[in-house]
């Protein structure tokens, strides 16, 4: 098969069914948030801090790099974009502030000089436009199927919003993970962009999008994606319920049980059993909802790796308990291959061999494992998919970012030269339309659809927190830049989970009505 069919990617029916019972203890109603602790506090293992945020340990300061909570600063800080929570820093704000000017008698202490607000970033000269070209559907080094069969035209920014919403969906997928595993390093690269690249590999006709509409895939060839047993342009299409014991019935992690998730889905709970039997809900083809979808199914995943793999008489499953192991070492293993492991099991599925394989590598991986594994040779001239997919994946990617990718050989690398400019204003334009099509629970039973005014609200103090100002225009394809936008993103994302108290990886079992 050609690597742009859907049905080459692999049939993923079969992995219904899989998850435990054991993830039913999982589900809850809105987890409590507890509150952001000043700067130059001491750092709290309960407290949250967003981008910017200071803490101190053992006569120590230390800066946090995005939203975390619980990942202790004095063993989890580094260099700023390596997935490390925390970075030491000399000052305990986000400038220095003024000295205080000494008294000659004893007075009252006075009120805290407030840290200078940081100088925002301009719009840098080389970001105003956006052009270049992306290539994808091949197979690399594969005789016949090297030359890429499609590619979108970056000129113009026509695809400026689609891929601002599935880099914002990346982003909520790292949230996602770190609210599950505190602490938890990835390559923020690739596994933020695992969800941009799996719609150039998994949709049939990316290149037909137009900003004018709502539609991912505005294709006639559309139904070839949105049919019965698919799952839309990403093809995530075991969003049934779970079936547990040989029966179906909801076990608290199907794209349904996610609060955030369930009042545009596009189905019930009542009827969720049987969805895959019918065509997909038209709202998994919309660019600021479907996205979101592909971030959950992925993050639905790393949890069922790790809850289907204890059986009642110890491991039951080829990956454990190297996944678990794995997962445990890249907490404390910067710039890892986790997107890796998890784009196997997205694509391959749990049981085919390559999750075994990975999980093994990570569960005792150094710093020379991951420059192994990120090595194109291991899969140029490969004709498998499976083995292929994860590095098609960072192809795509890195034409985006301006990383070296093969050309003629495994090792003959050329860069890219292309801008993808992402101006701040339309950016929170995408983050507010996108979180208006997402939910938290005010209560058990039900649910409330987040406002414009506090997505704004949120992305606003994220630029602020961040020094970026509203007017700038970043660069996805510069380093620096990239960095930037990641981070405004992380910080919007957990300013807006502390305006409303509420938590995205927050599930239910009920039914939720709108409040």
């Amino acid at each position: 098969m050609t690597p742009s069919s859907p049905l080459s990617r692999r049939a993923r029916l079969d992995r219904l069914g899989l998850l435990s019972t054991a993830v039913a203890a999982l589900a809850a109603t809105p987890h409590a948030f507890a509150a952001a602790t000043p700067n130059c506090q001491p750092w709290s293992a309960t407290a949250i801090y967003t981008a910017g945020n200071t803490a101190t340990e053992g006569g120590k300061t230390y800066k946090a790099n995005w939203w975390t909570q619980g990942n202790d600063p004095a063993t989890n800080n580094g260099v700023t974009g390596t997935g490390i929570p925390w970075t030491a820093t000399t000052s305990c704000s986000a400038s220095p502030s003024p000295a205080p000017t000494p008294a000659p008698i004893p007075a009252p202490t006075p009120a805290p000089t407030p840290a200078p607000t940081p100088a925002p970033v301009p719009a840098p000269a080389p970001s105003s436009f956006t052009s270049g070209t992306v290539n994808f559907h091949l197979l690399l080094g594969v005789s016949g199927y090297s030359t890429p069969q499609d590619s979108i035209t970056l000129t113009g920014d026509n695809y400026t919003d689609l891929l601002m919403s599935n880099v914002l969906a990346g982003v909520m997928y790292g949230h996602l993970l770190q609210h599950y595993t505190p602490g938890q390093q990835f390559e923020k690269d690739y596994l933020y962009g695992s969800v941009l690249g799996q719609l150039l590999q998994e949709n049939l006709a990316t290149q037909y999008y137009t900003a004018s509409s709502n539609l991912i895939d505005p294709s006639p060839d559309q139904q070839a994606v949105m049919g019965t047993g698919q799952g839309g342009p990403y093809q995530i299409n075991n969003y049934a319920a779970d079936m547990v014991s040989g029966t179906y019935a909801p076990a608290g992690h199907s794209l349904i049980n996610f609060v955030a998730l369930q009042p545009n889905i596009g189905y019930t709970l009542a009827n969720a059993a049987t969805q895959y039997q019918r065509p997909t809900p038209a709202s998994f083809n919309d660019k600021y909802y479907g996205p979101m979808l592909a971030a959950y199914f992925h993050f639905n995943d790393y949890i069922a790796l790790n809850q289907i793999g204890k059986g009642a008489g110890g491991w039951t499953t080829p990956w454990e308990p190297q996944y678990d192991e794995a997962i445990a070492n890249f907490t404390q293993l910067p710039g890892n291959f986790l997107e890796i492991l998890l784009n196997t099991a997205y694509n391959q599925g749990y049981y085919g061999g390559l999750v075994q394989k990975y999980s093994a590598l990570g569960a005792t991986a150094t710093a020379a494992t991951v420059t192994s594994v990120n090595a194109w040779s291991n899969v140029w001239g490969v004709d498998d998919t499976y083995q292929q997919y994860p590095y098609q994946v960072r192809y795509y990617l890195n034409q985006l970012y301006d990383l070296p990718v093969p050309s003629t050989s495994a090792t003959t690398l050329v860069t890219p030269a292309n801008h993808v400019a992402f101006p701040m204003a339309t950016l929170q334009v995408v983050f507010s339309d996108t979180m208006q099509k997402m939910a938290y629970a005010p209560s058990a039973s039900t649910y409330r659809l987040f406002t414009a005014a506090q997505a704004q609200a949120a992305f606003g103090a994220a630029l602020t927190a961040n020094g970026v100002a509203a007017t700038a225009t970043l660069d996805l394809s510069n380093a620096t830049q990239r960095a930037q936008i990641f981070a405004v993103l992380e910080s919007a994302i957990g300013q807006l989970e502390t305006a409303t108290g509420s938590r995205f990886d927050a599930t239910t079992l009920s039914q939720l009505a709108p409040n």
